[in-house]
């Protein structure tokens, strides 16, 4: 690790959180000198890590959290849980009469029709003993053709709560022309099951076309029992340190935000950093 001792305030600080290593590279914007530091990850609580591995650069480069201007990081807390399946207890609200969205999906099969008869569908993100019907009912409009039936809404969160449900999905049908319903669902089962993290799709992403929207929706919630702890943690810390300079988290689209909160974006956080900085170099001026 080398780097010289940089002007206050100069510094650009890139931490990554990975499953075994947290990963720093500190960026003298004044001088172009680069530090590196590697440091064990910190599972119980990844902002141990995360700081032990940015004191260690910061130190190495002869500095100190105060003169960062910017903390950026990626991570692949929400990754892990993705691949590894660590978040249990998911469960799966859509409009009566499309329980088996999961279930059916789309006609295509990856590699197309010749790939039909060897391929094997994976399990579904939520078993189907977790998904459950509410009646109402839009047109495509948005136009209500049947009225929310919100005691149908109450119990299904009772039914939730019973089968230990911890996080749940809600995709209406044509809730992207009007997220009313939508809204409303999630307002009832914050009251009638607070301990459950739900997540809506006109919240999450306001498109059409409902088997992709529903398994996006459904990684939303599916990660943010990993991810909470993280960014609940880990937020006020460097910026308390670096005397409220900014703190931004990569997401998956490559762009910065200063919210950790949306789980489908933070899926690829750190995968999406790579690519995003080797274009840099090779970037046509």
């Amino acid at each position: 690790m080398t780097g010289a001792a940089p002007t206050a305030r100069s510094l650009r600080v890139g931490i990554d959180t990975g499953g075994t290593f947290t990963d720093v590279v500190l960026l003298d914007e004044a001088t172009g000198a680069r530090t590196v530091a590697k440091s064990p990850s910190t599972p119980g609580d990844h902002a141990v890590g995360f700081l032990t591995a940015g004191d260690k650069a910061l130190a190495a480069a002869g500095a100190g959290w105060t003169d960062a201007g910017a903390v950026f990081h990626g991570t692949t807390v929400a990754t892990n849980a993705l691949l590894q399946g660590e978040v249990a207890g998911l469960g799966f609200l859509t409009t009566a009469g499309f329980r088996h969205l999961l279930e059916i999906g789309r006609q295509s099969v990856p590699d197309g029709y010749g790939n039909s008869y060897f391929w094997v569908k994976p399990d579904r993100i939520v078993p189907l003993h977790l998904v459950r019907e509410v009646p109402e009912r839009l047109d495509a409009g948005g136009a209500v053709l049947r009225p929310l039936d919100e005691a149908a809404v109450v119990a299904q969160a009772a039914g939730f709560r019973d089968h230990g449900v911890t996080a749940g999905g809600v995709c209406l049908l044509h809730a992207y022309a009007d997220p009313a319903h939508e809204r409303r669902v999630r307002g009832l089962f914050s009251a009638a099951h607070p301990r459950c993290a739900g997540s809506i799709r006109s919240d999450v992403l306001r498109e059409d076309r409902e088997d992709e929207r529903a398994g996006t929706t459904l990684v939303d919630p599916f990660v943010k029992p990993a991810l909470a702890p993280h960014g609940e943690r880990l937020a006020p810390q460097p910026a308390d340190r670096a005397g409220g300079r900014t703190h931004l988290t990569s997401p998956q689209h490559s762009g910065v935000s200063s919210s950790i909160r949306n789980g489908q974006y933070q899926s690829l956080s750190a995968p999406c950093g790579g690519p995003r900085a080797a274009s840099r170099p090779t970037a046509t001026p």
